[in-house]
């Protein structure tokens, strides 16, 4: 009996993040909604849509930081850890349901939640992961394209204005009156 007791009491940190997370599911957090409105909650099936990385693979659907088989890299070069954990391109198309969703951080700094896929085990920056087209959703809820106003501004000057305006009066196209029209709106007299 205390063989069981002390083994539930050692074994406790690590149902803790197990209860936390069910926890947070149980105060309502089962349902995210991305910057587009698009809801993520758990149970749900979403398709997989494809790569964002030049070779296809994903970029935003990737291991769980907290699986214990999450490549670190060790080395300054950051990009083989991220390589090494991204959903591989053969997935494109697939469908997964949500088997839960992850919180992570502190009061402190915030919290940022990641749905985990079930059977593959992989977490998702869903806002992201939407953004560049790895996870597939209705019209609606992807990202607008912010439309770009482009403003042409030509830099001429007064005194080019003007020598072309003495130009035009001298070649005979225009009067001098209307050469001195034209020097007042452009000295803005």
């Amino acid at each position: 009996m205390k063989k069981i007791i002390l083994l539930l009491i050692i074994c406790n940190p690590f149902t803790t993040k197990a209860q936390d997370s069910l926890v947070v599911l149980k105060k309502g957090a089962d349902t995210l909604y991305t910057s587009s409105g698009f809801k993520v909650y758990v149970g749900q099936q979403l398709k997989i849509g494809v790569g964002s990385t030049p070779d296809g693979d994903f970029k935003y659907i990737r291991r769980s930081a907290t699986s214990l088989f999450n490549y670190y890299s060790t080395t300054g070069y950051n990009a083989l850890a991220n390589s090494a954990n991204a959903l591989p391109r053969s997935l494109s198309g697939h469908e997964y349901k949500i088997l839960r969703i992850d919180k992570r951080g502190n009061k402190k700094n915030g919290f940022v939640y990641y749905p985990i896929l079930k059977g593959i085990r992989y977490e998702v920056d869903i806002d992201n992961a939407i953004s560049f087209g790895e996870i597939v959703v209705p019209d609606e809820y992807k990202p607008k394209p912010k439309s770009t106003i482009i403003e042409i501004k030509q830099n001429i000057s007064v005194a080019d204005e003007l020598e072309k305006l003495k130009k035009l009066r001298d070649d005979g196209v225009i009067t001098n009156e209307e050469f001195e029209a034209q020097k007042k709106k452009l000295l803005g007299e």
